[in-house]
């Protein structure tokens, strides 16, 4: 262990999309461990335009994993803000990860905040220390479209389209990482300052987008299947973090599929079939989903606030956390769902015999 703390200087700093995602990364000595440092995380998170093909896109993000990796050295205490939106979900000498996660039906993070990150022991004063923020496709949230298309198109054409955009965003501008900066002791290596992105978009595949958005656009059908495969997407795993605003749904069978962070407010989910399906985070308020088959589907934190349960089946549902006020649920199978933590309360249909029961298995009634 070295006795005092290495100079550490900048190396790189990648922040080509400032406004969405923005990093700085600063030591400073220990006051209370010699030879140890502290790293000091300045971020900011907030939406960001781009114009796009003939239109503008904005756009910003919904979770993602905070990372620190440190090479010559060792990860004392990871020591982010405990009140941040941020769950530590790998600690170990060399490597933290933080996951960030918005709130239910939050749809964009926005935060402008500074903490200390770590404290750090290095080994010798060859030390270096890189922190990334990298993102999932399903946490990339599209806030708003200008001119890519008319504003009176079909909700469902609307969520496709949407996904297929932040899909298009992720591989070609948004990964492997949106943030990296990188700190070394070594003074003879080049600083590196990178604030826009260092590829350009090519030609064939922004003509192939165009082409995709006249397709989708033009088609008559508003089949939500067909509107995916036309466009490419995998249902069971490219619709996480969509926007379903009031789509017509009704029927459709995504059992399996990860939905998480999605926002299906006001959509007619009659009949749907959503059992085994990860739908935790997500917004159903004002929807229906009577009829609707949830069984072992996760539910965790999901918003139905005024929506309809009637007759659906949630049997071994996850529901811990949710929200289901004002929710009807007349005739609504809840048998073997987890229900800690669960808010309930103004609920048509709720039975004397089912309010104890709820209440025995760890629901909340308000």
């Amino acid at each position: 262990m070295s006795e005092s703390s290495p100079s550490l200087r900048l190396q790189t700093a990648y922040n080509p999309y400032g406004r969405c995602v923005f990093l700085q990364v600063f030591p400073r000595p220990s006051v209370t461990s010699q030879g140890e440092f502290v790293l000091d995380l300045n971020f900011r998170f907030n939406e960001q335009e781009k114009s796009l093909l003939n239109g503008q896109i904005k756009f910003g993000i919904k979770g993602g994993k905070l990372k620190l990796e440190v090479q010559q050295g060792k990860i004392v205490e990871p020591q982010l803000n405990k009140d941040l939106p941020f769950k530590l979900i790998e600690s170990y000498d060399h490597t933290v990860v933080w996951h960030l996660i918005a709130q239910t039906g939050q749809s964009t993070v926005k935060i402008d905040h500074s903490s200390p990150l770590a404290t750090i022991q290095p080994k010798d004063e060859s030390v270096i220390v890189t922190v990334s923020y990298t993102m999932d496709l399903a946490d990339i949230s599209i806030s708003d479209v200008t001119g890519l298309w008319r504003h009176d198109i079909h909700p469902n054409k609307h969520s496709i389209l949407e996904r297929k955009l932040a899909q298009f965003l992720w591989k070609e501008r948004l990964s492997p990482e949106i943030s990296l900066i990188k700190l070394t002791s070594n003074p003879s290596e080049e600083v590196k300052i990178i604030d826009s992105p260092t590829t350009k978009l090519e030609a064939q595949h922004l003509t192939e987008l165009h082409q995709l958005i006249d397709k989708l656009y033009e088609i008559k059908n508003n089949d939500l299947l067909e509107l995916l495969k036309t466009a490419q997407l995998n249902a069971k795993i490219d619709l996480a973090g969509g926007n379903f605003l009031a789509t017509e749904l009704s029927g459709i069978e995504l059992s399996g599929a990860n939905l998480t962070h999605s926002n299906f407010r006001g959509a007619n989910l009659t009949d749907v079939d959503l059992s085994e399906a990860i739908l935790s985070y997500s917004r159903f308020s004002g929807a229906d989903l009577s009829g609707a088959y949830l069984g072992n589907a996760n539910l965790q934190q999901a918003d139905f606030y005024r929506s309809s349960l009637a007759l659906a089946n949630l049997i071994g549902a996850d529901l811990r956390g949710a929200n289901l006020q004002d929710v009807n649920l007349s005739q609504t199978n809840l048998s073997g769902a987890l229900v800690k933590g669960t808010k309930f309360g103004n609920n048509e249909g709720m039975t004397t015999e089912m309010k104890s029961n709820l209440i025995e298995r760890g629901g909340i009634f308000t």
